[in-house]
C-alpha cells in the first residue's frame, strides 16, 4: 500500500512537473503579448544616427564574403592581439577550424592576452572538457550563455545566436559564420555552407572611447557576460593533455591548409571604406518573449527606402507581422528576396516554414529568387536604395524576430554597397526566379538543381508535424 501510494505521488509529481513545463515553456509563447514600446535609451534609429555626420565617424569597414578569407581573418586578428581578446558565438566546434582557433587562442594568452571566450550552453558547443582546460589558463576565461535550467522551462527557448569577436578595443569582426569547417569551404555538400557574410571594423588610432562601434558591440558583449543565467566554467580539472592535443590537432592542420596563415590583418586592412554612418542593431536580453527591436528598426530602415529593398536570408517563416511589412514594402518600391532553393537547404526545421508557404510571400509581391547549388547560403543581409547595408546573425524566422540573441550592423556606404551587391549578383546569377503561379521561370543561364525524392519528402513531413511549433524553429 505505502509503495502504490509513493508511485502515485511520485505520478502526480511528474504529472504537475508536465503541466508547468508545457505551460511555461510552450504554451505561453503563443500568447502574443502587446508589444511595449521601446525606451529612448535603446532605440537605434534615433537622433544621433539620423544626423551623424561623415566627419564623426571614428571606423573603416570592409565586408569579408569568401570563406578562405573568413578563417585566415580570424587566424590573423587573434596573432594581432596584444590586451584583449572576445569571442562571442553561438557555436565553435572541437573540429579542425575550432581547434586551430582555440590555439591561437592559447597563444595569445600565453604572451598575456586577456582572453574571453563566451558560447550558447545549449547549442553546437566546445566538449566540457575542452572549455574546463581552457579556463584553467589564468589569462583565460570561458562562459556559456543561459544554460538549460529544468526549474525554468521558459530559458530553454533563448539562445545567444550572435557571431562576433572584438581585439584590442580596435578591431570587431561581426557576422553570420559559426566558427566549424563547413563556412571556411572545409566540407563538401551536403553539409557545406560557403556563402556568408562577416563585416570587419577597424577604428581610427586615438579615437574617442564610445563614439566608435566597436565599443558599441563591446558595451553590448558586457551585457551578455553581466546576464545572471550566464555562467563560468570553473578551472578544476584533473591533468591532462587536452591543451597539448589542441596544439597539436593545430599544428596538423597548419600544414595541412597553408592558405589559411598567409595573410595578416595589414592584408586585410588596406582597401578598408570610411562609411558615413554605422550602428549595432541587437535584441533585448530578457529570458522570456523578447520584444522585437531588431525587427522593428528594420522596418524603420524599410520604411525609408525609396526605390528598392533587397532581403538575403537562408530561412524564413511566414508570420503574419514578416508578410505584412513585405506587402508594405513592394506597394511602394522593388522588392528582391534572395534565399535558398530545396536543393541547397540545410536547416530541416526552419526552411520547409518558406518553402511550404512560398505562395503567401508571392502574395505580398516580391520578386523571389533561390539559389540552385549543393551548397548553402547562409549569410544575412539587406541593402537598401544601393546605399545602406544590414549584415550580421538575424534571420526572418520567428526564432530571430522573438527569442534569440541577434547583432546586425547597419552600414550607410554607397561605396562598400556597390561591391556588396556584386557578391550577391554573382550568387542571383546562379539563381533562378520564382514566377507568379510558384513555379521556376524559364533561363537560358540556369537550370534548376535535383532534389533527391527523399529529402523533398523528409522536408514536407517536417512541415506537416512541426508547422504547430514553428514559431519556436
Amino acid at each position: 500500500m505505502t509503495v502504490i501510494i509513493v508511485l502515485l505521488s511520485g505520478a502526480g509529481l511528474l504529472t504537475a512537473y508536465l503541466l508547468y513545463f508545457l505551460f511555461t515553456g510552450i504554451f505561453s509563447f503563443v500568447i502574443r503579448p502587446r508589444t511595449k514600446p521601446r525606451p529612448a535609451s535603446t532605440s537605434k534609429l534615433n537622433e544621433e544616427w539620423q544626423h551623424k555626420r561623415p566627419e564623426d565617424v571614428p571606423d573603416q569597414v570592409k565586408i569579408i564574403a569568401d570563406f578562405t578569407d573568413a578563417l585566415s581573418l580570424r587566424l590573423a586578428l587573434i596573432r594581432e592581439a596584444r590586451e584583449s581578446l572576445d569571442i562571442s558565438y553561438f557555436s565553435i566546434t572541437n573540429t579542425e577550424s575550432g581547434l586551430a582557433i582555440l590555439s591561437e587562442l592559447l597563444a595569445a594568452a600565453d604572451r598575456g592576452v586577456r582572453v574571453r571566450l563566451l558560447l550558447d550552453a545549449k547549442m553546437k558547443m566546445l566538449f566540457l572538457i575542452t572549455m574546463k582546460a581552457l579556463a584553467q589558463h589564468p589569462q583565460i576565461e570561458v562562459g556559456l550563455y543561459n544554460p538549460l535550467n529544468l526549474l525554468k522551462p521558459w530559458t530553454l527557448n533563448e539562445v545567444m545566436h550572435d557571431k562576433f569577436m572584438i581585439v584590442d578595443h580596435n578591431y570587431a569582426l561581426l557576422g553570420g559564420r559559426n566558427i566549424e569547417p563547413s563556412y571556411f569551404g572545409l566540407a563538401e555538400a551536403p553539409l557545406a555552407n560557403k556563402y556568408d557574410w562577416d563585416v570587419l571594423v577597424r577604428r581610427d588610432a586615438g579615437s574617442p572611447a564610445d563614439q566608435s562601434v566597436v565599443d558599441t558591440i563591446t558595451a553590448y558583449n558586457e551585457l551578455l557576460w553581466q546576464k545572471k543565467s550566464t555562467r563560468k566554467v570553473w578551472r578544476p580539472l584533473r591533468k591532462s593533455g587536452i591543451l597539448e592535443g589542441i596544439h597539436a590537432a593545430a599544428q596538423k592542420f597548419s600544414a595541412e591548409h597553408p592558405e589559411f596563415y598567409q595573410e595578416t590583418v595589414a592584408d586585410f586592412t588596406r582597401d578598408m571604406i570610411r562609411p558615413d554612418r554605422i550602428m549595432l542593431l541587437h535584441n533585448p536580453l530578457n529570458s522570456w518573449r523578447k520584444d522585437p527591436w531588431v525587427t522593428q528598426d528594420l522596418v524603420k530602415l524599410a520604411s525609408q527606402a525609396e526605390k528598392s529593398l533587397f532581403i538575403q536570408t537562408p530561412y524564413a517563416t511566414a508570420t503574419p507581422p514578416l508578410l505584412q511589412l513585405l506587402t508594405e514594402a513592394a506597394a511602394h518600391m522593388e522588392v528582391y528576396y534572395l534565399t535558398n532553393s530545396l536543393a541547397s537547404a540545410k536547416n530541416l526545421p526552419a526552411y520547409p516554414n518558406y518553402y511550404f508557404q512560398r505562395k503567401k510571400f508571392l502574395q505580398a509581391g516580391v520578386n523571389i529568387y533561390e539559389f540552385q547549388d549543393t551548397d548553402s547560403i547562409h549569410g544575412k543581409s539587406f541593402i537598401l536604395d544601393d546605399r545602406i547595408s544590414v549584415v550580421g546573425s538575424f534571420n526572418l524566422d520567428s526564432r530571430s524576430i522573438y527569442l534569440d540573441t541577434e547583432t546586425m550592423l547597419v552600414i550607410d556606404s554607397p561605396e562598400l554597397t556597390r561591391t556588396f551587391s556584386d557578391y550577391h549578383r554573382k550568387i542571383i546569377g546562379q539563381s533562378l526566379k520564382v514566377g507568379k503561379d510558384n513555379k521556376y521561370l524559364p533561363s537560358d543561364t540556369v537550370t534548376a538543381t535535383p532534389v533527391l525524392r527523399g529529402k523533398r519528402l523528409t522536408y514536407f513531413l517536417s512541415h506537416l508535424l512541426l508547422r504547430p511549433f514553428q514559431f519556436f524553429i
